[in-house]
């Protein structure tokens, strides 16, 4: 009798593949992301500083990609999986104020 290796694979081009992923992946997976995206807006913004919606882009990044490392780091001292949830909306709803803040502290 042989049994085959269960291999745990998402299928990444169906809804379904989705489905059911936690928000410690959906954390990982948007910090990565931004991490990505941050690398070209950074070269985008070194070529013409003074472009606001790079500037926008770039300041939104940064505290996203931010707070979600926060978030990992806190995990990673030791806080309950339970925390997962609420630090992963926390880390987003202060990002989303962060930006607005600073936006329409600094550019208006």
């Amino acid at each position: 009798m042989t049994t085959e290796p269960k291999v745990l694979r998402r299928e990444w081009t169906s809804v379904e593949g989705w489905r059911g992923t936690g928000p410690g992946m959906w954390a990982w997976l948007l910090q990565r992301s931004a991490a990505l995206v941050l690398v070209l807006v950074i070269v985008l913004h070194l070529r013409n500083p003074f472009v606001r919606p790079v500037q926008a882009l770039l300041l939104a990044l940064v505290l996203l990609h931010g707070l979600l490392g926060l978030r990992a780091i806190l995990l990673d001292f030791g806080l309950p999986v339970g925390w997962h949830r609420a630090l992963f909306a926390g880390a987003i709803l202060l990002s989303v104020g962060l930006f607005i803040g600073f936006w329409l502290w600094r550019w208006y």
